[in-house]
């Protein structure tokens, strides 16, 4: 596999993810500042991988390069950390409307 490719294909594995769980926080924020709050969190949860990525690409290591899977690792459990919060917040709104439902 050339370099190019496996360097799109880690992004993509990467980053899905990330937008995945940004799209459900963000849809659980009510402000009207919440495209810029997502914005904001995605390129500062992402940038650490663009940084990795790049500095590998131009100074290729002769060694195994572990800060890329440790970056990789941060991404994905930032990416589980959101989802989860947005996850819980969507239940709350739930259980709030249904109980304003039923009264």
């Amino acid at each position: 596999m050339t370099e190019p490719i496996h360097i799109m294909i880690l992004i993509l594995q990467v980053l899905i993810p990330l937008i995945i769980s940004l799209i459900l926080f963000s849809s659980t924020l009510l402000t009207r500042w919440r495209r810029l709050i997502t914005i904001l969190l995605f390129l500062l949860i992402s940038s650490p991988l663009s940084y990795a990525l790049i500095f590998t690409y131009f100074n290729f290591p002769r060694q195994a390069n572990i800060s890329v899977g440790f970056i990789t690792l941060f991404v994905w459990s930032s990416a589980l950390v959101l989802g989860i919060i947005a996850i819980i917040r969507i239940a709350f709104i739930i259980k709030s409307v249904k109980k304003e439902t039923t009264r």
